[in-house]
């Protein structure tokens, strides 16, 4: 899918593009800047308002000319943006977040590249939003809007799915605790008080996010329709790409004293356990998951998973830990989509969900509660989690591949996410029995 395609952007004549409205906006934004420079584009990608810092993006601070000029030659994007502070106990600190650029700077920048993608609003990753007075803060010189509205909010109480609640509540004629119908996306997305706020005479684009979460498949593409006879031009789809599953199963089992892999569970080899209920995941979420790739050094296993359709890579050095595993099944999960891998700044949608195949009490229904709560999120990592404690299974995010793909020894993707807790969701597993992982053989433990 294509975004700069389904919403039919001129890619040669759109020089200025702003996108307003709910949850999903940073993320449409870098979709667009990825493809955007996979066609030869040179994109600066800020905001008039604020968004997450993120370090390992391209970046020039107030968007110094030099910095932006050698960025867009080097990567064909950068960020540009001043970085947000606040005084504390006489000191200036550096809340996380970047902020908008003097007008004077954002009228030089656009001489500088082919394109200039702009966040111009925020909803604190809330699919629903109605502006404030002052809001959007969308620039004299942006050529199409882009107003995005989240389809996950339909069936559920607008208090729960809308930034500042009571606005929306109020906008639509409904009571907080009333549910949010498919007529209220049409009104906020149609109204010059909704997304089409301060738009003016420029042109307008709806995207519907998170049309993969409805269970009417046909819904979307109904209100598109009816947008449409009001002459809004709208799109639907979903800013997360397929998942891949990684299942490890290459460890040596020293403390088991046999190869628990092979050790029975309910009659079935533990690895075997482990990627039944995976492969059940899989059916379950078929329009999800990619592809179930299996890491391993024992040729039963590998005979056995390739029998049931499962891709599998050999790990010839299990002895450098579960880094090399984890590289091993990344590398062949990016082998899907390798022109993406190639702007490892840009990436964000791709994902890959490792799973050990040592946790035989772990249940289908806690992997796929996982992988929803990650596409739910827009958080750029996942794990389940025992008393708040990240583990296994754990999400990550295509911007995360090159640093898990850094990780040496017996080192995992917690040490990725302790990095970067801003951008962690967590499960927490009621059965904290799920999340163990078998070190010893039942009769001993």
């Amino acid at each position: 899918m294509r975004f700069t395609e389904i919403l039919d952007i001129d890619v040669n004549s759109k020089k200025v593009i702003s996108v307003v409205g709910g949850g999903g906006k940073t993320s449409l934004i870098f979709r667009l800047t990825e493809e955007l420079v996979s066609l030869g584009k040179t994109v600066i990608v800020t905001t008039t308002t604020h968004m997450a810092f993120e370090p390992e993006r391209s970046f020039a601070k107030d968007g110094e000319i030099k910095k932006v000029r050698e960025n867009l030659k080097k990567s064909g994007y950068t960020v540009a943006a001043c970085m947000e502070k606040q005084k504390e106990k006489n000191r200036e600190l550096f809340t996380g977040k970047i902020q908008g650029l003097p007008k004077r700077r954002l009228g030089e920048l656009k001489k500088e590249c082919d394109i200039i993608l702009i966040e111009a609003d925020g909803a604190k990753r809330l699919p629903l939003k109605i502006p404030a007075a002052w809001e959007p803060v969308i620039p004299e010189m942006t050529d199409l809007v882009i107003g995005v509205i989240g389809l996950d909010s339909l069936g559920k109480p607008v208090k729960d799915t809308a930034f500042r609640p009571e606005s929306v509540a109020k906008f639509l004629g409904k009571y907080p605790e009333e549910k949010v119908t498919e007529e209220d996306i049409i009104r906020i997305a149609e109204s010059v008080q909704g997304l089409r706020k301060s738009v003016g005479h420029r042109a307008f684009r709806v995207f519907l996010n998170k049309a993969d979460v409805l269970c009417d498949r046909s819904l979307p593409d109904k209100i598109v329709q009816r947008l449409k006879k009001d002459s809004i031009q709208a799109a639907y789809g979903s800013l997360r790409r397929n998942i891949s599953i990684v299942v490890l199963a290459a460890g040596n089992s020293r403390r088991f004293g046999s190869n628990k892999l092979f050790f029975p569970i309910d009659g079935v080899p533990m690895y075997l356990n482990t990627l039944q209920k995976v492969l059940q995941v899989q059916k379950k979420l078929k329009h999800r998951i990619s592809s179930v790739i299996l890491v391993t050094q024992y040729p039963e296993i590998k005979k056995n998973a390739e029998a049931l359709g499962v891709r599998v890579v050999w790990n010839f050095h299990s002895e450098e830990g579960i880094s090399s595993s984890m590289k091993l099944g990344l590398l062949e999960a990016i082998k899907e989509n390798p022109q993406t891998y190639n702007l490892p700044s840009c990436i964000q949608n791709d994902a890959c969900l490792f799973l050990v195949a040592d946790q035989p009490w772990i249940r289908p229904d806690t992997i796929e509660a996982l992988i929803q709560t990650f596409v739910y999120s827009e958080r750029g990592m996942a794990a389940a989690a025992k008393n708040g404690q990240p583990g296994n299974p754990c999400v990550f995010s295509g911007k995360y591949y090159s640093e898990l793909l850094a990780l040496k020894g017996d080192t995992g993707g917690k040490k990725v996410m302790k990095r970067h807790p801003e951008d962690v969701i967590l499960l927490e597993v009621e059965d904290k029995k799920e999340l163990t992982d078998m070190d010893i053989p039942p009769d001993i433990s």
